[in-house]
């Protein structure tokens, strides 16, 4: 569920990514007001997931893996990034290629250069699924 909500990021228009975090570098709206008014949706998210799925195998764990501290075991629901071995990395649905034409640029505006840092974080913490 969450990585099909995480692959609609996809559709997101460079212009509404953009003017949402540029939003918050002007002191619009904060991190923390932005992750508040998103924290019920998500909660709701898991619980219908639980409520859906919660029943579901997802895979087997050996002693091993387990003393091995779990590695190889897919068991970690995320849903900031996505590494594809074609695309390569994909942070809330978007590459870098991406990331760079649509978040604040050291040079300034989007698309002109490397991303900020404080754009990527704010992109990975409240950047909305679609």
């Amino acid at each position: 569920m969450f990585r099909v909500l995480s692959s609609s990021a996809k559709t997101l228009s460079n212009k509404a990514v953009g003017s949402y975090l540029m939003g918050a570098q002007r002191g619009l709206v904060t991190l923390q007001e932005t992750l508040a008014a998103q924290i019920s949706q998500k909660q709701k998210d898991l619980n219908t997931l639980k409520k859906e799925h919660g029943n579901k195998v997802i895979g087997e764990v050996t002693i091993d893996q387990c003393i091995g501290g779990a590695r190889d075991v897919q068991c970690m629901l995320w849903e900031t990034s996505n590494l594809d071995a074609n695309e390569g990395i994909r942070f809330r649905g978007l590459t870098i290629p991406e990331c760079q034409q649509v978040l604040p640029s050291f040079k300034g505006p989007a698309g002109e250069g490397e991303p900020l840092v404080r754009g990527i974080f704010w992109h990975l913490l409240a950047s909305s699924d679609g």
